[in-house]
């Protein structure tokens, strides 16, 4: 383990090698960037058509990560007056820390395409008036039973008097993507663990503990302009292309990175060659 992380930290203390980590020269898709960004920045909005740049900012080697404990308390009083109170500390972890061999802050300079057409007209009817059958002609494209449902109401009148008015909203049409239009910047911090063999559940247990780890001691928005922020941050699982080779190994480069992409990380092989 040791050896093999080593000689990557080594080899990586050259920043294009780095940058080629992220972005490889011989992927033109950029599909390994393309998936990290989707790690992190879910794309309900928008989508990433193009990748123009990725420039690393930071590089840090052998990064701790200690995740904060969380205490929560709930406090009550009833006689002779109710009160009550709640409380969430959090406190340094005095556990040791987990590590992340190579920490990179990047820049990732794309070109996007909407997905969404702006709001273009919001218009409300009057239910008041309409029978229920009336009410399933005029609005055929509802189920109305569904629509009680999700309301949580037990007939029509009673839908009618929790909901009176029934509002539509009108999209413009999702515009066209626009080659030339303004680049779009992420930020995006990858976090890469090096793994000298291809010890899949090891793998996936510490990229798991260290995913959970930073999210909990990172503060994040929830969301963003083109939807949910997944996570703090992507993360690279790398391993020495001779892995592959052994008589036991336990599956192709693909079968591995399809493995790890179901659990929403991104795979690379080295040669130590």
């Amino acid at each position: 383990m040791e050896r093999f992380t080593d000689r990557l930290m080594i080899r990586y203390l050259d920043p294009e090698r780095v940058r080629h980590l992220v972005d490889p020269p011989d992927d033109p898709g950029h599909h390994r960037v393309q998936s990290l960004l989707k790690a992190v920045y879910e794309q309900s909005h928008l989508e990433v058509r193009l990748v123009d740049q990725v420039k690393v900012t930071s590089t840090g080697f052998q990064v701790p990560v200690r995740a904060p404990v969380t205490v929560r308390g709930n406090w009550e009083k009833l006689l002779p007056e109710v009160a009550q109170a709640r409380a969430v500390l959090e406190f340094p972890s005095v556990s040791p820390p987990l590590w992340i061999d190579l920490a990179l802050d990047t820049v990732v300079t794309t070109r996007i395409a909407l997905t969404d057409g702006a709001l273009d007209a919001l218009t409300s009817e009057d239910l008041t008036g309409l029978s229920e059958m009336e009410f399933a002609a005029r609005f055929s494209f509802l189920d109305l039973a569904e629509l009680m449902r999700r309301a949580k109401v037990a007939d029509y009148r009673e839908l009618q008097a929790e909901f009176p008015r029934l509002y539509r909203l009108h999209y413009a049409p999702t515009p066209a993507f626009d080659p030339n239009a303004p680049p779009h910047d992420f930020r995006l911090r990858v976090s890469v663990l090096f793994f000298p063999d291809l010890d899949l559940g090891a793998a996936l247990r510490r990229l798991a503990r260290s995913r959970q780890a930073l999210d909990d001691s990172r503060p994040r928005l929830d969301e963003y302009d083109g939807g949910a922020l997944l996570a703090a941050g992507a993360w690279l699982a790398v391993f020495p292309t001779s892995a592959l080779d052994v008589p036991d190994a336990p599956g192709t480069a693909e079968q591995v990175s399809d493995l790890l992409a179901a659990e929403g990380y991104v795979t690379a092989f080295e040669s130590m060659a």
